[in-house]
């Protein structure tokens, strides 16, 4: 050979062509980062994902223990809060009663949200400290104060008693929206309101000059994530080598939960109010998904008479009232109870402010009121669709229900675009 290469061999080593059993293990390792991690936790999941994810994690939690919904143990928080500092109060909820917190079975579900936020923000390195002016404190105050005591009188909040309860064939359910609706609109214009205000004050001509630049730094976020995910772990181990087997799965369900809502985005807050303000009922409509798939599944469950009387609530205008203020206190605080738990792990200021005058101000409503949540005068009586019209014609009405508020949806978006 003239050239002073001897073999095929020596070519590929001088040009440095990776052998073909090392680029096979290359593309390999790749691909399994693409799906179980860029796929997973860099790229947001689609909404569908997100409605679907939460409607079967909800139907296998409601076989395990119990459905989702946050507040209730939210409210005993602030009244272990209030007997700390000697004020003595009941728990609002009855099926709650004051206990520590760490002995708590239903607490442990709202603790594994937080956890699982924490993790996905953490490995998605999406978790920030995220701080506003008074004004945006001041919203979420209200927003708390009013979330409070929206979420004893409908009762309780929107995920729980809107989500859950239609699920559960709860007359409640589909009549918590004649409330929920409304307040998130007018939650909304409050919003709307708030933002041109700001924006007509900004002086864009005093703006400093922009910062250069700076280059990309390595992030440990995903390793604070995971060394999180560990402790989640270990927690739930510690837990059943106590024999609370039960603790620890809904702490394990708190977590998935919480890497469905912080990866899909899917928030019940800004669902209801877009469908008004903005006319836009995207996630509404797959939240409505997510009932549907949730109800074949807790028919089938509840017909075969398991937990037949579950997340069946007290029904009547207090649904309605309460609904109405709960719905204007999670469009102004910037989340429902899923909410601003979910947000409060991601690092929003705003969100823990939200959260403190939530569970004070429900932890106070035995002071307030004097009885516990579904006890004397403002309660009515609950109602389980399938005893007044049997089990095929309450299915049936939840899902005409369901229908017709997605036509509502659809009437709305049209009407924006004739304007357009």
């Amino acid at each position: 050979m003239d050239s002073k290469f001897d073999s095929p061999q020596d070519v590929t080593s001088s040009v440095g062509v990776m052998p073909a059993g090392q680029n096979r293990w290359k593309q390999v390792y790749g691909q399994v980062v693409n799906v179980f991690y860029i796929s997973v936790w860099k790229k947001a999941w689609p909404l569908w994902i997100g409605a679907v994810a939460l409607a079967f994690a909800n139907i296998l939690m409601f076989v395990y223990a119990r459905a989702i919904g946050v507040f209730p143990q939210m409210a005993m928080w602030g009244s272990y809060i209030y007997n700390l500092f000697g004020i003595k109060v009941d728990a609002p909820f009855i099926a709650y009663p004051l206990t520590p917190l760490h002995l708590d079975m239903h607490s442990l579900l709202n603790f594994g949200i937080i956890f699982g936020v924490a993790i996905a923000a953490l490995i998605s390195q999406e978790f920030k400290i995220r701080t506003e002016d008074w004004r945006g404190y001041t919203a979420a105050l209200a927003g708390g104060i009013l979330m409070g005591f929206g979420t004893v009188i409908m009762p309780p909040c929107n995920v729980g008693g809107f989500y859950s309860a239609t699920m559960a064939l709860s007359l409640s359910g589909p009549l918590s929206v004649l409330g929920l609706l409304p307040g998130a609109y007018v939650g909304g214009l409050f919003l709307k309101h708030q933002a041109k205000k700001s924006a007509d004050t900004v002086d864009f001509g005093a703006a400093p000059a922009g910062k250069p630049a700076e280059e990309a730094k390595t992030s440990f976020q995903p390793l604070i994530g995971a060394a999180i995910g560990m402790l989640l772990v270990a927690i739930a181990l510690i837990y059943v080598s106590q024999g609370m087997s039960k603790f620890a799965g809904l702490l394990l369900f708190g977590a998935l939960f919480g890497v469905i809502f912080q990866r899909s985005r899917l928030c019940f807050a800004s669902a209801f109010r877009e469908i008004f303000v903005s006319r836009n009922g995207e996630v509404m409509k797959w939240i409505l998904l997510s009932i549907a798939i949730g109800t074949i599944g807790f028919t089938i469950l509840k017909s075969q008479g398991y937990q037949q009387t579950a997340v069946v609530l007290p029904v009547g205008l207090h649904t309605v009232i309460g609904g109405f203020i709960f719905g204007i206190g999670m469009s102004i605080a910037g989340g429902c109870g899923v909410g601003i738990l979910w947000r409060s792990a991601e690092g929003y200021v705003r969100a823990w402010i939200a959260l403190i005058a939530g569970i004070l101000t429900a932890g106070s409503w035995v002071l307030v009121y004097g009885k516990h949540v579904g006890e004397g005068w403002l309660y009515g009586k609950p109602v389980f669709l399938p005893n007044v019209f049997g089990w095929f014609g309450a299915v049936s009405l939840v899902f005409l229900f369901l229908a017709v508020f997605y036509a509502l949806i659809t009437w709305v978006e049209v009407g924006k675009n004739e304007k357009n």
